[in-house]
């Protein structure tokens, strides 16, 4: 089993208001981001919080555990480690995404579960038109590097610490660069659909 961590804890202070609370077609992003991880079929969705997190909470349903970061001022690889310690201990890696990348499809979500499964001990790295971005996938065998990662570079030491495991996995699927955040990105993306 692969699971899902959605990093969702920032303070979001260039878009001026919380990124999982924006409005992308009938959902937010993080109702979007994790109905379609739901739908690629991960069956473990754990979505992490901080700034803002009883709001987000309690806004809408979503189809995740929540997890709280308190030490979401700590930067991103705080969240990402939050998130790996929520994971079930059966899980085989974690699938990781970023709730401002809320237009990432479900297939791409899907083809990257499938591939982890099929290689287990490697990192897999989303990219589109040569450019890596989210979702990366990181097997349980790296879980412990992660935690001891330098927080300057967080999870990127990781991925570079041995290019011979990591594998980029190119889609025709803009979302997984669309990284939304100040609002003329966001009036960008809801033009542009």
């Amino acid at each position: 089993m692969i699971s899902a961590i959605v990093l969702a804890a920032g303070e979001s202070s260039r878009m001026g208001t919380p990124k999982a609370l924006l409005p992308v077609g009938e959902e937010t992003f993080l109702s979007a981001v994790c109905a379609r991880l739901s739908e690629a079929g991960v069956a473990e969705i754990v979505a992490v919080l901080g700034a803002d997190a009883e709001r987000v909470r309690s806004s809408r349903r979503v189809a995740a555990s929540i997890v709280v970061n308190p030490a979401y001022r700590d930067g991103q690889l705080s969240s990402l480690r939050c998130g790996l310690r929520a994971v079930a201990s059966g899980s085989h890696g974690a699938l990781v995404t970023l709730v401002d990348h809320p237009l990432v499809s479900a297939a791409t979500y899907r083809t990257m579960r499938e591939e982890a499964e099929k290689e287990p001990g490697m990192i897999l790295v989303a990219s589109h038109r040569g450019r890596g971005g989210h979702p990366v996938v990181f097997p349980r065998s790296v879980f412990a590097e992660l935690f001891a990662a330098p927080a300057g570079e967080g999870a990127r030491a990781v991925v570079r610490a041995d290019p011979a495991r990591v594998r980029r996995i190119a889609f025709d699927d803009p979302g997984i660069v669309a990284d939304i955040d100040t609002p003329e990105e966001y009036k960008r993306m809801v033009r542009t659909g």
